[in-house]
């Protein structure tokens, strides 16, 4: 198996997209390891920006010069691979890229890439992503794909607990959204801060960033929300 134990890392990080080529977060290197994979294969997913070409391009450059297997799954406006499902499961790590997580959804079940996910990822191939590429995992959480952030409950699944990225900006609608029941306890996280999960336990938060956090969000018996903030691992930016 790529990993030992199913795994996702579900992030609010990924690239810094400021740098030309763009510049990996650390990140990869610490999906690369989970692997124990000496060339990791990583395909990278833009379904949320509607495979947007630059983006692709930018994957690429990003990796040109590591020792990386790198390919990419596009569906607009038709898949780019012949098989979508044994490209997917001959990965080492799957990166889902931000966008809008509620379209996303939507194409990937259209090409029943929901049961794919769940064979890839209990064949233990890494499963990780920022932003959308965070959220889709869970059950649920909170999105802008509708334009005003809202709720959403159509995630995958495979982690039963809710999800918000851009903590700072949604914290006051992912209380209310549990409160209310619109969603079920879950996790969070600050930009520049992720979360590992071994099958559905957290193993570790983590983050490429000083002062970014990540939160432990639960209801109690009395209807009322605590937060817990994690104990966070710093990744080194040292090759």
């Amino acid at each position: 198996m790529p990993a030992q134990q199913p795994t996702i890392l579900a992030t609010a990080m990924g690239f810094n997209r400021a740098r030309s080529p763009w510049q990996p977060s650390p990140v990869f290197r610490y999906a690369f390891e989970l692997t124990e994979v000496e060339r990791p294969r990583l395909c990278f997913i833009s379904t949320g920006t509607g495979d947007k070409e630059a983006s692709i391009d930018a994957f690429y450059a990003a990796f040109a010069e590591a020792d990386v297997r790198t390919s990419h799954l596009a569906l607009f406006d038709k898949p780019n691979v012949p098989d979508v499902a044994d490209h997917l499961r001959n990965q080492d790590v799957i990166w889902v890229d931000r966008g809008s997580v509620v379209n996303l959804l939507a194409v990937w079940r259209a090409h029943r890439l929901d049961r794919i996910f769940h064979e890839c990822w209990e064949s233990g191939i890494v499963l990780a992503g920022e932003s959308a590429g965070s959220l889709c995992w869970f059950t649920g959480g909170t999105t802008d794909s509708f334009g005003e952030v809202r709720p959403f409950a159509s995630g995958l699944g495979l982690l039963p607990f809710s999800n918000a990225v851009h903590y700072g900006d949604r914290r006051a609608l992912f209380h209310e959204s549990i409160k209310r029941g619109d969603l079920p306890e879950g996790y969070a996280t600050d930009a520049g801060a992720g979360l590992h999960f071994t099958g559905t336990t957290l193993a570790t938060a983590l983050s490429d960033r000083p002062n970014a956090s990540a939160y432990h969000v639960t209801r109690s018996s009395d209807g009322e929300i605590q937060e817990q903030t994690l104990d966070v691992r710093l990744l080194s930016r040292e090759t």
